[in-house]
């Protein structure tokens, strides 16, 4: 039997990172609460609530992660057109799916924040799996056991693709392979390209 294949969605297919970091700033200084940029990519793949309970905790306030949330998700309508596709990563992903291998999407994100933009890409998924499917986010493997329960492949014949830390953890939990996907050009900020990137 054939290896199905499961992707992240946030800085693997689309180049969103940035705009999540900022929504999810946003929300939380609203609240008084601050967050390492460098922590929040390294928990990439958390639910959203997850990441807001974390950084509310480290700081010592009390908030309604889920009120926090909803903010954040507020915002971030405003930014998701700016999100740009990872064409390496949409290519493998159309490539396997010509080929007829299952192919899926476990992500953190709220279902209601990516789905569109498979729909504006074309893209069609065996499975699709977000939080809402899910107890826990990523390092748990929750999510990627979903898929593949969706899919109806053994974990052990699954092949993750990721790019945060948390992600390939919760690979390894799951018992799956992984394929870690590095962004040399990925923007974690609004901002210009850095001067001395290259193609």
């Amino acid at each position: 039997m054939r290896y199905a294949y499961i992707f992240d969605l946030d800085g693997v297919l689309f180049d969103t990172m940035g705009a999540q970091f900022e929504c999810y700033a946003h929300a939380l200084a609203e609240v008084n609460v601050p967050v390492d940029r460098d922590q929040f990519l390294r928990q990439a793949g958390m639910t959203g609530q997850e990441q807001i309970r974390y950084f509310a905790e480290k700081a010592g306030i009390i908030v309604d992660p889920d009120l926090v949330y909803a903010r954040k998700q507020e915002l971030y309508k405003d930014l998701r057109e700016r999100a740009s596709a990872i064409e390496c990563n949409l290519g493998l992903f159309r490539a396997l799916r010509s080929a007829g291998i299952p192919v899926a999407v476990a992500s953190g994100s709220a279902k209601s924040s990516w789905l569109p933009l498979l729909a504006r890409y074309g893209l069609e998924v065996d499975a699709a799996v977000g939080p809402e499917d899910v107890d826990r986010g990523k390092p748990s493997p929750d999510l990627f056991l979903c898929a593949a329960e969706k899919l109806g492949v053994s974990p052990e014949r699954c092949v993750v693709i990721e790019d945060s830390e948390a992600g390939i953890e919760a690979a390894g939990a799951a018992g799956m392979k992984a394929l870690r996907f590095y962004n040399t050009l990925r923007l974690y900020e609004p901002a210009a390209p850095p001067p001395h990137a290259s193609l």
